[in-house]
């Protein structure tokens, strides 16, 4: 099989005809053409076959119009290979700035040029100076011999050749690098992606070891806190109804002494009265009882609570009354807020909410902290508390909790990063950067929900936590 010619396009810009019909004649392979037809018609079969490359010439008789018709063929997609430009063209633009123009243009293509000129009038240093130093420049006095041109022309359009073909290899390698490097980053950031998840369930799996633990210890402790506070509460209901019993018996002795009593015993009684200050104790021993019994309350109120957050139930979602929830927490998380703010509660009517109730109530423990800590830094007088109101709403496929504070507000740099894993803006030691985190995956992750929030630095902030019910609890479960 016959080896493919490769036609290489040459444009000869010269302002003389006569040396477009000599390139003509050298580069066409005319003269050697009409040998080969001869040499067929006397001796018969097919004219050998010619491996040597051909050249397609093209014409221009002025620097601008060859400047022009390159152009055009670089915009086709067929470009010139190489160019012979000669020195003096007038009227218009001359050899030395053709070649400006075309380096100018063609900086990183493979056209190589061929300067052609009988005169000095450039030296090597200006025109290096004017065109650039490059490797894809030449110079040829003229006249100059056919041996020449072809030797040129055969050696100039293969360095093209392989330099249009270098750059081809260069855009696929870098097509080829930038495809791998894109590769490379998707699935480095998918190891990224597995990697913040699975930290993530690692903190939820040490949290929640952390809420059993603490959770079987504080149902423990409760446990063993009830019964004697069952026992002190009963004793003292006993004490005030006794106390009572014994105002009354007083009443009697009182009344029958003052009429059958001699005076002289009435005056030891009245003396013992006075020393024992019985005045003093029938005034006084009911306030103490009340205030016991109300004390008692109040132990049995946060006994109740730690028992029902140390049961978080099972890995089923149960309904639940979130309102009692609300109630629990406040109970469990008194001592982090109650020497910082006040509370309002505004508790709506709400229906049975679907959840898992441990998790909800870690997610109210951990924005009520948050909200007290957030006053706490924000308290300029100690005397003057900050407020945290919580209310509770039906809203449309679900129910709401607003959990709003008179805190610091959150600097709006660092708005997009707080659902962020280990992120925190509170001091070392202070914060661990999960309680959000942790919050946002439990809200939104296995409830189906949203957890967002409304803040203005020096105001404070509104966390709300959106749960659905019904038709869209059951989608997102």
């Amino acid at each position: 099989m016959a080896a493919q010619v490769p036609v290489y396009r040459v444009l000869i810009i010269d302002d003389n005809p006569a040396i477009h019909e000599d390139f003509e004649k050298i580069l066409t392979h005319q003269e050697q053409a009409e040998l080969d037809e001869l040499e067929s018609e006397l001796f018969g079969g097919d004219q050998p076959n010619k491996t040597m490359p051909r050249f397609e010439l093209g014409h221009a008789f002025q620097g601008k119009e060859g400047w022009q018709m390159i152009e055009e063929a670089r915009k086709q997609g067929n470009p010139y290979s190489l160019a012979f430009v000669d020195m003096r063209m007038p009227p218009g633009w001359d050899g030395l700035q053709t070649i400006e123009r075309l380096f100018a243009s063609h900086g990183e293509s493979a056209l190589q040029v061929v300067i052609c000129t009988a005169y000095s009038d450039h030296s090597w240093e200006d025109i290096q100076r004017r065109a650039g130093h490059t490797d894809r420049l030449l110079i040829l006095k003229k006249p100059f011999d056919s041996i020449e041109i072809r030797q040129v022309a055969h050696a100039l359009t293969e360095k093209s050749r392989l330099e249009a073909q270098q750059s081809r290899r260069f855009a696929e390698l870098d097509e080829l690098v930038n495809r791998r490097t894109a590769e490379l980053e998707a699935a480095n950031a998918k190891l990224q992606q597995q990697i913040a998840e699975r930290d993530r369930i690692e903190v939820e799996l040490r949290m929640a070891q952390k809420l059993e633990a603490v959770g079987q210890l504080a149902s423990g402790i409760a446990h063993e806190i009830n019964t004697p506070i069952q026992f002190i509460g009963d004793s003292t209901h006993f004490l005030q109804a006794s106390f009572e019993d014994l105002q009354g018996v007083l009443a009697s002795y009182r009344e029958v002494c003052g009429k059958h009593v001699p005076s002289e015993s009435l005056g030891r009684v009245k003396e013992a009265e006075e020393e024992a200050d019985l005045g003093f104790l029938e005034e006084q021993v009911p306030k103490a009882i009340e205030r016991a019994l109300d004390g008692i309350d109040r132990v049995s109120t946060i006994v109740r609570a730690m028992k029902e957050f140390a049961h978080p139930g099972g890995s089923e979602k149960t309904p639940i009354d979130l309102n009692d929830a609300v109630k629990t927490t406040l109970a469990v998380a008194c001592n982090e807020y109650k020497y910082v703010a006040d509370v309002e509660v505004d508790l709506g009517d709400l229906p049975p909410v679907p959840c898992y109730p441990g998790e909800v109530n870690q997610v109210l423990l951990n924005l009520i902290v948050n909200a007290a800590h957030a006053i706490a830094d924000a308290q300029v007088d100690a005397d003057h508390k900050g407020l945290i109101h919580i209310g509770t709403s039906r809203i449309v496929d679900g129910v709401e909790v607003r959990i709003k504070d008179t805190g610091t507000g959150i600097p709006s740099e660092v708005q997009d990063r707080i659902f962020d894993p280990f992120f925190t803006t509170k001091e070392v030691g202070k914060g661990t950067g999960q309680g959000l985190a942790i919050a946002h995956s439990i809200v939104v992750d296995k409830h189906g929900g949203e957890l967002k929030f409304e803040t203005e630095q020096g105001k404070g902030t509104t966390f709300f936590i959106r749960l659905p019910i019904g038709e869209a609890a059951r989608a997102a479960a």
